[in-house]
């Protein structure tokens, strides 16, 4: 059995319900999503729901047994955790906070059950193929992570946080517990230079830190799509091509989603300059077509849970 995990609240519930969806149609064993709710309204609907192989986790719970959790709240931001309070409105400490929970989740699953790994992974991904192409690509790995697919740039980092994998070994639990403690605790050598954009760029620092040999870069057999790397992929029918190479589709980042329920409809992605007045390229639009259809399904289950549970 393979296990994932993942995060989110409440707003973004039927995000994550669309990517257990999606792990159901594209994974031929059986596998747990570990879940951990950020709310309390997110914890009450999935455990109402009752999906076998989701297993919610309240961070509520987490921050009462474990002190170094609720006290990380009280860090102070990193630039870019600034940058982003200032873009968006929220608290810089809440972004910042938000940050530590994929490192400390992760690590939690491998420190608390007995499992053999566990493939972290954002609630806004969505899976398209067979994920039998991540595992086949980690092969006996320890850890391993994917790519932006775009040129290098310092403020973000070589690496994206979508998806991260780490095997229940001595390498694994070393390298999960160290990124956690790099999110928990800033008196550290390397927050200076690895915590400017929150978690993802102490992601550099796995393959140094804990070899070359037991880090798998996750991107020669995985095709892999954002909104921020589009424009460096070509399109052929339902494969991509990146630098040469052909690839299927394995899963796409639908970071900044924006559906309008209400009106049927979307906005890909404004903050990446992709909303509902641009028009996508068709192979693109194919896949938020179907996104979007999976995060409607999804609502639709939580609300008529909801009303059953209601007039019970």
């Amino acid at each position: 059995m393979k296990n994932f995990c993942t995060l989110s609240d409440v707003n973004f519930l039927p995000f994550g319900l669309a990517l257990h969806d999606s792990l159901k149609r594209n994974f031929d064993d059986d596998f747990k999503l570990f879940y951990l709710c950020t709310d309390d309204a997110s914890y009450d609907k999935l455990n109402r729901l009752k999906i076998d192989s989701i297993v919610p986790l309240s961070l509520t719970e987490l921050t009462l047994s474990d002190k170094s959790l609720s006290r990380a709240r009280e860090n102070q931001p990193s630039y870019e955790a600034v940058n982003v309070a200032n873009r968006t409105g929220a608290s810089a400490k809440e972004i910042q906070y938000f940050w530590c929970l994929s490192p400390y989740l992760s690590w939690h699953i491998l420190d608390n059950y007995d499992i053999e790994d566990v493939l972290y992974v954002d609630s806004d991904i969505y899976f398209f193929n067979n994920l039998k192409k991540i595992y086949d690509e980690i092969g006996n790995k320890s850890v391993g992570i994917v790519r932006h697919r775009i040129n290098y740039n310092p403020a973000v980092g070589e690496y994206n946080v979508g998806i991260v994998y780490f095997k229940n070994d001595l390498t694994g639990y070393q390298c999960s517990e160290w990124w956690k403690n790099c999110l928990l605790y800033t008196d550290h050598e390397y927050y200076k230079t690895h915590g400017i954009c929150g978690d993802q760029k102490y992601l550099e620092l796995f393959a140094p830190l804990f070899g070359e040999n037991k880090v798998q870069i996750i991107d020669d057999q995985v095709g892999h799509l954002a909104p921020w790397n589009f424009a460096n992929h070509k399109f052929l029918d339902d494969l991509i091509v990146w630098q040469g190479m052909p690839q299927e589709i394995v899963y796409c980042h639908f970071s900044n989603f924006k559906p309008d329920y209400d009106n049927d409809c979307y906005e890909a992605a404004p903050r990446h300059g992709l909303s509902k007045s641009l028009n996508l390229p068709k192979p693109v639009k194919r896949l938020y077509d179907e996104y979007f259809n999976a995060v409607k399904n999804a609502r639709m289950l939580i609300d008529e849970n909801r009303f059953r549970h209601d007039s019970l």
